[in-house]
């Protein structure tokens, strides 16, 4: 997904997943994010709660978002994609589709902000998404590459 933009950031580890190799993370300001950790750039099972990392990662981004009609409850589907990437490679992706609630809509920054069964996400939205007809209140069906790390440091070491 060349439309990820790249973000560094120093958090401390508050949950660690490791059937996903994936971590949640809060920052300074207090914010939550779930990141996918690729298998040959960490494993997380070498982390413990409470952990300061610094790490960098590819943002979540939007790939489809469909308003459907609202019975009130959020769900959240997660599976794993391969993605082609350079040199006729590919990389794995966490994909995640949810039924979710919008909070905000920015489309001079191109975000959006969702509130889904486990939390609240702010997603960038990728190039080919519309976001005419959808805004705050609206009941949707939103499916998004999960943030995924590319570099994570404990202590300055990689945790391999």
């Amino acid at each position: 997904m060349s439309a990820a933009a790249t973000a560094e950031v120093q958090a401390r580890v508050v949950g660690i997943d490791t059937a996903s190799n994936s971590v949640a993370l809060q920052g300074s300001g207090g914010r939550v994010v779930d990141i996918a950790v690729k298998p040959e750039v960490g494993d997380v099972g070498k982390l413990q709660i409470g952990d300061t990392v610094h790490i960098k990662y590819e943002n979540a981004v939007l790939i489809r978002v469909t308003k459907v009609a609202s019975n009130g409850i959020r769900e959240r589907i997660d599976e794993t994609a391969a993605i082609p990437a350079s040199g006729g490679s590919t990389a794995t992706a966490r994909r995640v589709q949810v039924l979710a609630t919008v909070q905000k809509v920015d489309p001079a920054k191109r975000t959006i902000t969702i509130r889904g069964p486990n939390k609240t996400e702010t997603l960038k939205v990728g190039p080919d998404v519309s976001l005419k007809g959808i805004k705050a209140g609206d009941s949707v069906h939103a499916e998004f590459i999960e943030a995924t790390a590319v570099l994570v440091t404990r202590n300055g070491a990689p945790i391999k």
